[in-house]
């Protein structure tokens, strides 16, 4: 089955729901009825620009309903479709076209077109051919998070995607699954992004992504009584921000899941109090899919909890040469589920690094509980070397997170002048912060090597798409505020 056709169906059922809505946009919202003119238009004007079933079709648009639109009409004629979030190449997938609606955004590339809002318009009827691609054809290329600065390509097949999408209906609990209009800040181009609004729109909910303007959204929680949102620990503390300042304004949020980095106790707490009880947090990655789940007042009692681990899924801490750990005893996380990836797309290096003996070897450092929490303590490629000592930065910052008055918190670890290494704590103060008693705070919590040298404040902290903090620009941040004036 094309992964697209449960989404035509529904447009047949449900012609006048509201299907997706983008406040402040140009078109803002989009009923089943249009989404299925908009879908057979795309599929038309594709076909007619020389785009053929198999054809990868790299996109990279501002406005979110274009990029929904065309992807969904390209993936139904069967290409495999890849949102960019720069006007950039990735390295190993070589497009046979790029779809923009930035004019000049790939100067001196071929076969680039340009694409506005008439790609959408036209009589909408369909289109007398089947659909093109199904089963184990690719339907979707998805870009990983690119913590490191180079994102790598993950290709989906439609199979792998209706696997997902059915894993969804039950994986997340009964809240999720019977949501009717949801709304998620992490954008169409990630993985979630891309994954909720297919499961959504298999199923004839809506899905709700920020405009233009992020503040629109606020008015179209209230008015469109949005039930769940699901984001990054950076965008709900944002969230959060305006809904503690303005004490007047309600939520309708049924749920909130919370994804793409660790939730905090505190933030847990106060979100909890102010926003949503049912708050919930989603552990996985664009080569696993979501693997653990759970309530947020149910984990924040177990640091470094992100989930219990789902059905259908096998998560193993191993040693270095690959022994399986027992409950509670620290190694790297290899995963294995019915509907993961099996390598990055034109890069065979990584493949063999992190795809082995059927698992997906996650790079994250943690483990399980007899209860079967999974329990992240850091990651193998961040873990810093401090005099000799192991330091992880997640655990530093989630205890300097702790100290009052610090909204975020990001470590790295740099040389002296004796060539020594040390770290720098680059901070995003909500308030004043009086750094020796910051100082003396870490020091009642942490080893000495953990307490940080320098303490730096910034406005904010370096994010990705999904809001992973990009370590790699740490160091470049804190130069730049050394030279300052």
């Amino acid at each position: 089955m094309n992964i697209v056709e449960p989404i035509l169906f529904q447009c047949k059922l449900n012609p006048m729901t509201t299907a997706i809505c983008v406040p402040g946009s140009k078109v803002n919202t989009v009923r089943y009825g249009m989404l299925e003119t908009f879908i057979h238009n795309v599929a038309r004007n594709a076909l007619k620009a020389g785009i053929v079933p198999g054809n990868i079709v790299a996109t990279y648009f501002t406005d979110t309903i274009l990029d929904t639109a065309c992807a969904l009409g390209l993936m139904h004629v069967g290409a495999a479709t890849v949102s960019l979030r720069g006007p950039r190449s990735v390295p190993g997938i070589s497009p046979d076209c790029t779809l923009t609606d930035v004019a000049g955004a790939f100067p001196g590339a071929a076969s680039v077109l340009s694409v506005d809002q008439s790609w959408l318009e036209g009589p909408g009827a369909a289109m007398p051919v089947a659909a093109g691609g199904r089963g184990d054809d690719i339907c979707r290329i998805i870009l990983t998070s690119g913590s490191t600065g180079i994102s790598k390509g993950v290709a989906f097949s439609h199979w792998v995607c209706g696997a997902r999408n059915a894993h969804y209906m039950y994986s997340k609990g009964p809240r999720p699954a019977h949501c009717a209009r949801f709304f998620c800040d992490l954008g169409f181009s990630t993985s979630p992004g891309f994954s909720y609004a297919m499961s959504l729109l298999s199923r004839g909910a809506a899905i709700f992504f920020l405009g233009p303007d992020p503040a629109d959204i606020l008015q179209a929680i209230d008015l469109y009584e949005i039930q769940g949102m699901a984001t990054s620990p950076y965008g709900l503390g944002e969230f959060l921000k305006f809904f503690e300042g303005d004490s007047a304004f309600e939520t309708s949020f049924d749920h909130i899941i919370c994804q793409g980095a660790m939730l905090s106790r505190q933030l847990s707490q106060r979100v909890r109090t102010r926003m949503c009880q049912n708050l919930y947090s989603s552990y996985g990655s664009t080569e696993t899919s979501t693997v653990a789940f759970g309530p947020a007042s149910v984990l924040e009692g177990v640091p470094g909890a992100v989930g219990f681990v789902q059905p259908g899924v096998t998560i193993e801490a191993v040693d270095p040469v690959g022994k399986v750990l027992p409950p509670l005893r620290d190694g790297v996380l290899r995963i294995r589920t019915g509907h993961m990836a099996n390598g990055y797309v034109g890069d065979l290096e990584a493949t063999q690094t992190v795809f082995r003996n059927g698992y997906f070897y996650s790079g994250d450092v943690g483990h399980l509980t007899a209860e079967g929490i999974l329990v992240i303590t850091g990651r193998e490629k961040t873990a810093l070397n401090i005099g000799g000592d192991t330091v992880s930065p997640e655990f530093v910052e989630e205890v300097v997170g702790s100290f009052s008055g610090i909204q975020e918190a990001a470590v790295f670890a740099a040389n002296n002048d004796l060539g020594i290494a040390e770290l720098t704590l680059l901070i995003v103060p909500s308030s004043p912060i009086d750094e020796t008693a910051l100082r003396r705070y870490c020091g009642q919590r942490l080893p000495p090597s953990c307490i940080p040298t320098q303490i730096l404040q910034v406005n904010a902290l370096p994010r990705g798409g999904q809001g992973k903090l990009e370590r790699q620009r740490l160091p470049e941040i804190a130069a730049t505020i050394a030279k300052a004036p």
